[in-house]
């Protein structure tokens, strides 16, 4: 039995909202820590200052920088994308069947999503792989394999392009892009913790009172943003991984309502685990995120943005994946 794709949806996007939370909550969190850490173990001759300017300064290091790398995202669409990994885009007024098939499908996909036309590129590589990119609607661009157009039947090849615009129509790359920009401010801040140290002297200073308290401020500042940064773009990373693979299970369940017709992506994504060929650009790996892919090893599959492919078909089927009330189970 096919699961309703309503349900689906309400369930990816429910804990999208709750993975997003936790992320924000562990921020703040870690934010609160850096200041204890920096009251409890560094002043005491001067006396502890009356603003937490460590943890302000932690949050706005994290902030400058996300903002600051979010808007170079803003300035790159998907065709800057699909461009930098060697795609070229397809002619509109291109007579070649397959090309002219693909077309077709996009503007369908367009026409049932209410979304404009995006361009339409191909990548060189035999993988069946497919990719949307773009911060909107209005900049977003698909990117097919050459793999995907010859080997998919036009079936399958509607079920993959309804999961891309599924993708645009969620504004996944947009949180995607907001929850990366983050990511790199944990790192900046880890970074700048390490420059400190490496200028800044250990010992501890005179007046200590035996507490625990009067080492260096600066070095202890430093040793809290060192940690600090590296924890939470750990954990980021994984909670970054775990939004992404729900916007997967999202924009599945996406294109099982734009074509009415489950077994259209199931039986894309069936070819796509059989297949053994993977040739994607070397180049792309700042967008391996964007790809369909398969992890094997507990660590590849921590930090995967894919769900595994039998786990997205059952979704789709109805079992087991998504957690269900006994009333609610298919029968």
């Amino acid at each position: 039995m096919v699961a309703n794709f309503w349900e689906l949806e309400r369930k990816a996007m429910a804990r999208t909202t709750l993975y997003l939370t936790i992320f924000t909550l562990l921020t703040l969190t870690t934010s609160f820590l850096a200041e204890w850490a920096v009251r409890s173990f560094a002043f005491d001759t001067y006396g502890e200052p009356d603003l937490p300017y460590v943890g302000l300064a932690f949050m706005g290091v994290i902030m400058l920088v996300a903002i600051f790398n979010y808007m170079n995202y803003l300035q790159s669409g998907g065709s800057y994308v699909a461009e930098s990994l060697g795609a070229w885009q397809v002619d509109p007024n291109t007579d070649y069947p397959k090309e002219r098939q693909l077309l077709n499908i996009v503007q369908e996909m367009a026409i049932a999503t209410s979304l404009p036309m995006p361009p339409v590129y191909i990548l060189e590589a035999r993988e069946i792989n497919a990719f949307a990119a773009g911060t909107s609607p209005g900049n977003a661009a698909i990117t097919v394999t050459r793999g995907t157009l010859e080997l998919l039947t036009r079936e399958e090849l509607q079920g993959v392009l309804a999961h891309e615009f599924g993708h645009i129509y969620h504004h996944d790359m947009k949180i995607g892009m907001r929850v990366a920009a983050m990511i790199m401010g944990f790192f900046i801040v880890s970074y700048i913790g390490l420059r400190l140290l490496q200028f800044t002297p250990m010992g501890r200073r005179r007046g200590g009172d035996g507490n625990g308290k009067g080492g260096n401020p600066m070095a202890i500042i430093a040793v809290v943003f060192l940690v600090a940064g590296a924890v939470m773009w750990f954990f980021g990373s994984i909670l970054q991984a775990m939004v992404s693979r729900q916007r997967e299970f999202l924009a599945d369940a996406s294109s099982v309502q734009f074509t009415r017709n489950p077994q259209a992506i199931i039986k894309a994504l069936r070819k796509i685990e059989n297949s053994e060929v993977s040739d994607m650009p070397r180049s792309g790996k700042p967008y391996a995120h964007l790809y369909f892919n398969e992890h094997e090893s507990f660590w590849a599959r921590l930090f995967a943005t894919h769900p595994p492919i039998k786990e997205r078909i059952a979704a789709i089927e109805g079992e087991t994946y998504f957690p269900t009330d006994n009333s609610e189970k298919p029968q």
